[in-house]
């Protein structure tokens, strides 16, 4: 979710017709840092770096249109946790992947828009493809202005199909091949306060359905369902004074696995001239743990009864820092971002009983390059 922009997206603030090609490359090298030796039972202490790659095109058809194109390769390699294990005298301990493993996904969205003098209708096509795991995603938006183009409102629906079929399946006795589908609904309303603020308020919903476990897992049963909620809340406001604009952003969610989380973002972007803008930010999150997630993998328990030991299931809070930098110029621009992820049970508001030992610590590099023909 941190290398994915689609991912629990409202739809944006009012959008207008592309007068100009623009197109756009970026570049990031994630980086998660290495297990602490003494949380592993067995296997590799390296975790996941990933480098990816993006294209993204936008275009106007006429007078009345406009196409957007996005391409982005990923490519993995690392370990990550299987499992864990309750060890008598000591904290729960990992069962990591042994030898490093190797991925990488191409992934291709295709979006038309059509714009009308208080509206647009938007269409868009999203295909993403690993070895072991695809999807095919279609999306529907609107929005329509109101009061003067001082009001708008957004919607938005989604549907995807999934299915896995994961690559050592014969050899560790995993499931061969399962399949799920997803549905999102999301609304959003955005006022303008004054001349110089404005706010978006929106809520979505999201319904999984299908084989919704780890497959990658040694023991890992969850529900085939799954119902998200998530609202959203965000403010923009210009200070003229010092030529700078303050953005804050907070959600809610919460899920029928008993997970509700927080999300509170704050980001300042300063111009430093009229090419250069700096932008610091800071985003925290903290979430209490999925009401069938245990510490340690329990076999003594029946496969029909559901549990998992997923970290992204504990409760946990995490905090990261970002900063960026940004040089414009009529017809290009360039921009280098750098965000330090941390997280630790100590964060939350409700953290777990104990500490996961597979909590993630990452870094993240981007450097972007966009020009307007």
């Amino acid at each position: 979710m941190a290398l994915t922009s689609a991912a629990l997206a409202l739809p944006a603030f009012s959008a207008s017709v592309p007068d100009q090609v623009e197109i756009g490359i970026k570049t990031t090298a994630y980086r998660e840092s290495d297990q602490n030796p003494e949380s592993v039972l067995v296997g590799s202490v390296q975790r996941y770096d990933i480098n990816i790659n993006q294209f993204y095109l936008i275009t106007p058809i006429g007078r009345d249109w406009g196409l957007a194109l996005d391409l982005s390769h990923e490519s993995m390699s690392g370990a990550s946790p299987w499992g864990t294990v309750s060890v008598v005298g000591a904290n729960t301990q990992l069962v990591m992947s042994g030898a490093t493993i190797e991925e990488a996904r191409n992934e291709l969205s295709v979006g038309v828009t059509r714009y009308f003098d208080t509206a647009s209708l938007g269409l868009s096509l999203t295909r993403s493809e690993e070895n072991d795991y695809n999807a095919t995603a279609m999306a529907v938006n609107g929005e329509w202005d109101f009061n003067n183009r001082q009001s708008t409102l957004a919607v938005g629906l989604s549907y995807s199909t999934d299915s896995i079929e994961p690559s050592d399946a014969l050899s560790f006795g995993r499931t061969l091949k399962q399949a799920r589908r997803n549905a999102s609904f999301s609304l959003a309303w955005t006022q303008v306060l004054n001349r110089a603020s404005v706010l978006q308020s929106g809520f979505s919903v999201t319904q999984h359905n299908g084989y919704l476990s780890d497959p990658y897992k040694l023991r890992d049963i969850r529900p085939r369902q799954r119902l998200e909620t998530a609202i959203n809340f965000r403010y923009r406001r210009f200070m003229q004074r010092s030529d700078s604009s303050l953005h804050l952003d907070y959600r809610y969610y919460h899920d029928d696995f008993g997970i509700g989380s927080h999300t509170l973002r704050s980001a300042w972007y300063q111009n430093l001239t009229d090419q250069f803008q700096l932008i610091p930010s800071v985003r925290y999150y903290s979430q209490n743990q999925a009401d069938f997630y245990v510490g340690g993998d329990d076999y003594g328990l029946a496969e029909t009864v559901f549990q998992s030991s997923d970290y992204r299931l504990s409760g946990f809070g995490a905090v990261t820092f970002g900063l960026q930098g940004r040089f414009s110029q009529r017809d290009w621009s360039v921009s280098v971002n750098f965000e330090r992820y941390l997280s630790a049970a100590g964060y939350a508001l409700n953290a777990s009983r104990a500490e996961h030992p597979g909590l993630l610590r990452f870094s993240l590099l981007s450097f972007g390059f966009d020009f307007r023909l």
